[in-house]
């Protein structure tokens, strides 16, 4: 293994730990806050509450037509040049355009949201929710565009610390509102008073950190002529409209088998529907921790010639589906226990649709960070083609299994599944075709077969057995212990395997050496341990 390797794999290890550990407890709070809602709500109120989340989501992604990721490009480049007046010029044009579509959202939504909830979703209980998402758009918009500016400026940390920030204000407002009794009302006050107090925690440490040259709208330390102040605001929305392509054609498969459930089915399903989704999403945090740590390493590798750009893509993408393939296995094989066990036995159709989501987006983390690559490859045209072929091809399905077939829950899922198996195909077939690299190295794949037939003897033996569910541990365990094992005896443990082993038992603080030396005796052709570990 050449030293460059060495040397980026270290930094891999390093930051995705720390991102890792940040989003595992981001996503562990939201776990939690989604079973005490579930818990504590009717499956139409649910419904009602997944439905308002998804629209302001959707709403809080397209409104701003992709300018804060604009801002951020432009600042970080500026401030790089040690351009500092150029950067906060471009800051002020960001803040002015997400300040005024933000404000013009917030007008539309809460004028029409009578309208949207009878017409759109056939759910007129939906236009009090919609009202109250409506207030935090501006405030949303703008936080986003602020905490780009930060990134921008330097200020990394500062992520990972509004990750946390928002479940822990919601979950102690909805623990409030649960003891006052104000159930669904009470948890979506809840929702607005969090969102709203992180938004303006973000935007005040902006302004405490930088200043106000960037961040206000209209004041100003030296003035900018009207010409010079429209050729900013040209120059952000011609970088950042194509950007907003590809994240509508994100949000469009994301949610849209949660709008066609809300739309042609009704706010129950959709309850639980967001059942089944919210447990699959769970395989991708792994992957999606590994997505800000790759993407500069990939950049500086291709920059530099891209000669180990495959072997690092290789290993990354073989240890994120190592994680992946346990949580897989009881999903897939166990869903009524992991919904009964977490959300009670009221959300069992969400069962085989968890199954279906599950596969889909193991074929998303099998596949690597095939698309952050292509566009580390500079190829935004082919991203923009891939993404919207994905895009209509799920609206399409959707439709066609939802609404005229009538499949429902099912059809959804499958929607959702075939799209991300198709957006997956285009993408690694983009790359290969590209650049000729793959993550599909024998080491990967031998073991996925040992693998397979370990998950389907420990189920197999759990289903002929009165087993209780409190054994569902004890399934996952095994499960590990039988990849464990697979990888061992088709002697598929690599030098890179090794050194990353060693790397993260050493961040959690254990001794690695004589862990080390037993893999070692696995992979005889592997350079032995290094002493200085």
């Amino acid at each position: 293994m050449s030293k460059g390797l060495n040397s980026h794999l270290k930094t891999a290890v390093k930051s995705s730990t720390l991102i890792l550990v940040a989003a595992a407890a981001s996503q562990f709070l939201w776990f939690c806050i989604k079973i005490l809602i579930i818990r504590n709500t009717t499956k139409v109120e649910f419904g009602i509450y997944s439905l308002m989340l998804t629209i302001f989501g959707i709403l809080a992604a397209v409104v701003p037509l992709g300018v804060p990721t604009g801002v951020l490009r432009f600042v970080s480049i500026n401030q790089g040049a040690d351009k500092k007046a150029e950067a906060d010029e471009i800051s002020k044009a960001g803040t002015q355009l997400t300040l005024g579509l933000g404000l013009a959202a917030f007008v539309l939504i809460y004028l029409f949201s009578g309208q949207i909830a009878r017409n759109v979703f056939y759910t007129p209980e939906l236009a009090g929710p919609l009202k109250m998402i409506s207030i935090l758009l501006p405030f949303s918009i703008y936080s986003a565009l602020v905490l780009n500016v930060l990134l921008g400026n330097g200020f990394i940390r500062q992520k990972i610390f509004n990750d946390i920030l928002m479940p822990v204000f919601y979950v102690l407002l909805v623990f409030l509102a649960l003891r006052l009794h104000a159930r669904f009302q009470g948890i979506l006050f809840a929702y607005v008073l969090s969102s709203l107090s992180v938004f303006l925690f973000i935007i005040a440490f902006g302004f405490t950190k930088l200043g106000s040259a960037s961040l206000m709208p209209f004041a100003m330390h030296s003035p900018m002529a009207g010409t010079t102040r429209n050729r900013r605001h040209w120059e952000l929305l011609k970088f950042s409209i194509p950007l907003q392509v590809d994240i509508a054609t994100y949000m469009v498969i994301s949610w849209t088998d949660t709008l066609m459930v809300g739309r042609y089915v009704n706010a129950q399903a959709v309850g639980t529907y967001n059942v089944s989704v919210t447990l699959s999403n769970l395989l991708v945090f792994p992957i999606n921790a590994l997505f800000f740590v790759f993407l500069p390493i990939a950049g500086e590798l291709y920059a530099n010639g891209g000669g180990e750009l495959k072997r690092a893509y290789q290993v990354l993408t073989k240890w994120i589906f190592a994680i992946t393939l346990p949580l897989f296995f009881v999903l897939f094989f166990f869903p009524e226990m992991c919904i009964t066990t977490l959300f009670g036995t009221r959300f069992l159709a969400a069962a085989m649709p968890l199954r279906f989501l599950a596969i889909g987006l193991l074929v998303n983390v099998f596949c690597g960070l095939n698309a952050p690559l292509v566009m580390v490859m500079g190829l935004s045209r082919d991203i923009m083609k891939i993404s919207t072929i994905g895009a209509v091809f799920n609206i399409a399905l959707n439709y066609v299994l939802v609404k005229r077939i009538g499949l429902g829950l099912a059809g959804a899922a499958v929607s959702t599944m075939s799209s991300n198996i198709l957006l997956n195909l285009l993408y690694s077939l983009k790359l290969y075709r590209h650049s000729r690299i793959h993550p599909f190295s024998s080491a990967y794949l031998k073991p996925i077969s040992g693998a397979a037939i370990s998950g389907l003897l420990i189920y197999a033996a759990a289903k002929s057995l009165p087993l209780p569910y409190w054994l569902l541990p004890v399934y996952f365990l095994l499960f590990i212990i039988g990849y464990g094992a697979s990888l061992l005896f088709t002697k598929s443990i690599e030098e890179e395997d090794i050194f990353i082993f060693e790397r993260v038992l050493n961040r959690l603080g254990a001794n690695p050496k004589y862990a080390a030396a037993l893999l070692g005796r696995f992979a005889p052709k592997i350079a032995k341990p290094r002493a200085d570990m």
